[in-house]
């Protein structure tokens, strides 16, 4: 279930597990959500023609949909696939996998001190969520870091939990990129475009971030995270610190993602 709620709202994405497929839509369970029904309309299957339903949705199947409406008197929640982009769907059951790990690894922490779940609960996700977006973001920058990223932890949980996730967690690099167009017209705009680029790489706190001259004032940058909301957040922190350090100074700056 996650943190945030225990009922789904309108707009979210969802993770949901098919449970029967009828001619006109397919039934849903959404484990996130102590397994709460929904239903996708046929006309929500896929943007394009549905002859066979069974063609693009099946039983067992995870997906993830965006929540149309929610009725919590009759709780009957009507669902889209089509509204979530495949890019979106993999990144948010990749999400949901990863908050399941998680959860699967402070269970065993709380099996090896002889306490109860909500106490593990209680004194670690509880102060790792205040400080970070998510409990897999933070146990990847634990695995990464050490202690010095679970310091908001008391130090009767923070060692066992340290080891434990160093031993358990592998940290995968998530990668993004994006570009920027930089021209400045002042006698020094080399050296003012270079001190922007370092403000940038210094923005995305010097991990994983790395910028290429292209051609014609245009450069690439690339980021790495443990995630990809991470790595979003890294590259958005370095395109708006260029920007910001270009202002004033007679140039002008054109960022795009991807």
């Amino acid at each position: 279930m996650p943190e945030e709620s225990d009922t789904p709202i309108v707009g979210e994405t969802v993770v949901c597990r098919v449970t029967k497929v009828l001619g006109y839509g397919a039934f849903v369970e959404l484990v996130e959500y102590d397994d709460m029904k929904g239903f996708v309309h046929i006309s929500q299957i896929s943007s394009s023609w549905v002859k066979n339903i069974r063609n693009h949705v099946k039983e067992g199947q995870i997906r993830a949909a965006k929540v149309l409406s929610f009725n919590p008197e009759k709780q009957q929640i009507d669902l889209s696939l089509t509204k979530v982009s495949g890019q979106a769907q993999r990144r948010r059951i990749e999400e949901w996998k990863q908050l399941k790990r998680s959860k699967k690894l402070l269970e065993l922490l709380a099996n090896n001190e002889k306490k109860g779940f909500d106490d593990a609960w209680d004194a670690i996700a509880k102060p790792l969520l205040s400080e970070y977006d998510s409990l897999p973001a933070a146990f990847q920058e634990i695995a990464l870091k050490g202690e010095s990223a679970a310091k908001s932890i008391g130090e009767r949980w923070r060692k066992p939990l340290v080891s434990l996730v160093q031993k358990n967690i592998s940290v995968p690099e998530k990668s993004l990129k994006g570009h920027v167009e930089i021209h400045s017209l002042e006698p020094n705009g080399v050296e003012l475009i270079k001190e922007a680029l370092l403000k940038g790489e210094k923005a995305g706190h010097g991990f994983g971030v790395e910028i290429f001259y292209i051609k014609g004032g245009k450069y690439e940058i690339r980021v790495k995270a443990a995630d990809f909301k991470e790595a979003e957040k890294r590259l958005n922190s370095v395109a708006n610190a260029i920007v910001e350090e270009m202002k004033g100074k007679n140039g002008e700056v054109k960022f795009e993602a991807g």
